[in-house]
């Protein structure tokens, strides 16, 4: 009999100890979720929207697996349109769980900060009393009628005030790294929050492009199926002809539509800048009165030419280069890169189809640049700037960076582009050509958001 109240109470207990969880999880819901929430409850709000995600996502699978009609594709509309909304609110979850943790960090920051102070306060305390001990000559201590025990009580004393600042010093020296890894942490946070809400950004768009459609085929067919295949051949028509669209790239090289759009498709995803404004840099071939796309890839880094250096590439650039180069196995001699423009300066040497200069690409100075991170990206060994999915997935980093900028003085997203775009072509010099060459790259990427919209609504 007791040990069967004894298995009744440890049951019991555990129903105790996992009822706060179990709970959690049960009220836990893919919905809209109020500020104060706590992390556990957030949590369970995301997997709660990850198994819905899941669910529509092979409901979805079934459908399509149907033979193709009206009904078939209508309840295909209807799963992606659910789908995306579930996206959406799972986003939603994440970013607000990541501003708690923004905040968390920032506070860890703050209190870091005050620390650092309160110890650099009291080792300037103890500095001051360890002066004080090390003033007093020893004709003093006589004079102040102390005793020897007093003097070697002194001096054990003066030893704990060395002791103590030395170990104050240390205390700091390891607080600061603390508070080094913290605001790099934060850093890393706030950067991941941005493309959340770039990624939310491009959501709403499909999810608005999907409803469209879905409005679109209802009101045209009637819900007549011979008017909708009618309506689906010239669809699919009108698809096939984009994707197979040859775009001329600004560094040279072609490719087709559909096969530029599956490469900057990842880049999208993984920094959330849409594929549209990234095709648009990419092909922006006729550049300022058509100078740029005259200037790409037709001269050589060592070539002669009348500038200060002598050569197409400035000095400054060559070490990068050549590193690059011998990474990548490739002829230095050999390896086209662009002209110089003479309106924007005495040099060429830019690389590839996203045009990356050496040392913005891999600086051997000082290591750093895109170069690492397209590979923690795109997986690559060594990142080429010649290769179009590591040279593509530089150029959304880079653009993603310079929206970061923008976003905070401009509130359209072709304004923000448009000095995104300009900031890509001219650096620091980017408000001169913001209505030139940003704002043609902002129309381009109108353009090509038409057709990927043609696309996505299959």
């Amino acid at each position: 009999m007791k040990k069967v109240n004894l298995f009744i109470i440890l049951l019991f207990l555990a129903g105790l100890y996992s009822w706060p969880v179990n709970r959690i999880f049960a009220e836990a819901t893919c919905d809209t979720v109020i500020q104060n929430e706590s992390p556990e409850l957030l949590q369970a709000r995301l997997k709660r929207c990850e198994e819905e995600i899941l669910a529509e996502k092979q409901k979805l699978e079934l459908k399509q697996r149907e033979s193709t009609n009206l009904e078939r594709d209508m309840a295909i509309l209807g799963n992606k349109i659910n789908k995306s909304k579930l996206e959406i609110k799972s986003r939603n979850i994440s970013i607000l769980k990541l501003n708690n943790e923004i905040d968390n960090k920032s506070q860890t920051i703050e209190d870091l900060g005050n620390k650092i102070q309160d110890l650099q306060q009291s080792t300037a305390e103890l500095l001051r009393r360890t002066d004080e001990v090390e003033s007093t000559p020893l004709a003093e201590f006589i004079l102040m009628d102390k005793n020897i025990s007093d003097f070697y009580q002194d001096l054990g004393t003066f030893d704990l005030l060395q002791q103590s600042i030395n170990t104050m010093f240390a205390q700091i020296r390891d607080t600061r790294t603390e508070e080094q890894k913290a605001k790099q942490d934060l850093e890393a946070k706030n950067q991941k929050e941005r493309t959340l809400k770039a990624q939310q950004e491009i959501e709403n768009r499909q999810l608005q492009v999907l409803e469209n459609a879905k409005a679109n085929i209802l009101k045209e067919s009637k819900g007549q199926e011979k008017i909708y295949q009618q309506m689906l051949t010239q669809k699919q028509k009108l698809a096939n002809e984009i994707k197979n669209k040859i775009l001329k790239l600004t560094g040279g090289g072609e490719l087709k539509f559909a096969d530029a759009l599956k490469i900057v498709k990842l880049a999208e995803n993984a920094l959330g800048v849409r594929s549209a404004f990234i095709l648009a840099i990419l092909t922006q071939e006729s550049g300022l009165d058509g100078v740029v796309g005259k200037n790409i890839g037709r001269c050589y880094y060592n070539q002669s030419w009348k500038n200060n250096n002598g050569t197409v590439m400035a000095n400054s650039q060559k070490a990068s280069f050549l590193y690059i180069l011998q990474g990548l196995g490739k002829d230095p001699n050999t390896t086209p890169v662009s002209c110089p423009i003479s309106r924007d300066g005495q040099y060429g040497g830019a690389m590839g189809p996203s045009q990356f200069m050496p040392t913005t690409w891999w600086n051997t100075s000082n290591s750093t640049g895109y170069k690492r991170r397209v590979e923690n990206i795109t997986g690559a060994s060594f990142a080429s700037p010649f290769d179009n999915r590591d040279a593509f997935t530089a150029t959304a980093l880079y653009l993603n960076d310079a929206l970061d900028g923008c976003e905070k003085t401009y509130q359209s997203t072709y304004q923000r582009e448009s000095c995104a775009a300009a900031k890509y072509y001219s650096g620091a010099n980017w408000k001169k050509h913001m209505k030139g060459y940003g704002a043609s790259v902002a129309n381009r990427a109108i353009e090509f958001q038409k057709d990927i919209d043609v696309i996505d609504a299959q």
